[in-house]
């Protein structure tokens, strides 16, 4: 007997919106999806994440709310217990649309982390009407997808540490029907995404060399995840006094890193910019400056787990 073809999956993203942080004594007030694409096998499909969309604002659950989760979606409370879709009639809804735009595949709901809207959605599937169109498991995290394929820890797979291309354009407004489409952007672009390989690893430094994984030997190097250069520092002006600069630092940011390596030279003369480690830690960058040889061997440590780039001076 030949062995049965797996079904294609159809990824919707989700977003909710909740008064609380648990479902039951607290109520989801208001969710959105848009179907972010399709795979079958190997081969992944983007969808226009405007094109197929569901929204609902729910009648409240309970007399029990948390003020600052309210005012996260900035939804009137009093007019959802008047006007708000009873839950029983919104998930007979929404199981109907699941099941129409994924007609013939296996439907996947997909969260930015999917933990929280998971347990809301699956509970109020289960909890009005006793179903789930996803099944009881069938949800995939965008935080671990982005962990797994960039190889970092959990806690480093956040937006901020991902490389800006991964990002949709759009607002996170905390309307749920906006972060769903959002959402679903980001999604289409993991599913897609080839990441480089890890930061090389210097093999040997000592004054005026340093000798790099996959790069020929040189002085002074600019090194970040898949790969390196030589670092120029006529590019941008670059002294010792006052030292590196923001420019010097926006590749790496631009490349991903979600830690950075900079180090200050042998004897200690190569300074930082102040404005250079304000625009590493303002884009929640992990900031480490260090004499030379230091620096290499933190680099060095941190690039088997992290997204790590580095600048690296091998003289004074």
């Amino acid at each position: 007997m030949s062995a049965r073809a797996a079904r294609p999956n159809v990824y919707i993203s989700v977003d909710i919106e909740a008064d609380g942080p648990i479902p039951g004594p607290y109520s989801m007030i208001s969710f959105g999806a848009a179907v972010a694409g399709r795979q079958s096998g190997h081969s992944y499909t983007a969808a226009d994440p405007e094109q197929d969309t569901f929204y609902r604002e729910l009648r409240p659950i309970s007399e029990a709310f948390v003020p600052e989760a309210l005012a996260v979606s900035g939804l009137d409370r009093d007019r959802l217990l008047s006007e708000g879709a009873e839950p029983a009639a919104a998930m007979a809804e929404f199981r109907a649309w699941v099941r129409e735009v994924s007609a013939g595949a296996q439907p996947v709901m997909c969260g930015y982390p999917a933990s929280f809207d998971w347990t809301f959605l699956y509970w109020y599937l289960m909890s009005f009407g006793g179903e789930s169109p996803f099944g009881h498991s069938g949800c995939l995290d965008m935080k671990t997808l982005y962990a797994t394929k960039a190889q970092v820890p959990l806690r480093s797979a956040v937006k901020r540490h991902m490389p800006p291309h991964l990002l949709s354009r759009r607002p996170h407004t905390h309307h749920a029907l906006d972060d769903a489409i959002e959402q679903a952007e980001l999604m289409s672009s993991l599913m897609l995404w080839e990441p480089p390989a890890r930061s090389p690893l210097v093999t040997h430094v000592s004054w005026g060399r340093m000798e790099v994984e996959g790069l020929p030997p040189g002085k002074d190097f600019v090194l970040y995840p898949g790969g390196g250069r030589a670092w120029d520092w006529s590019r941008h002006g670059t002294r010792h006094e006052p030292g590196i600069q923001p420019a010097d630092v926006r590749e790496l940011l631009d490349r991903g890193c979600a830690e950075v390596v900079l180090s200050r030279g042998m004897e200690l003369r190569l300074h930082t910019m102040p404005e250079t480690l304000s625009l590493l830690q303002d884009a929640g960058v992990g900031v480490h400056v260090e004499e030379t040889t230091a620096a290499v061997a933190l680099y060095n440590r941190l690039a088997a787990t992290e997204r790590v780039g580095g600048l690296f001076h091998s003289t004074c």
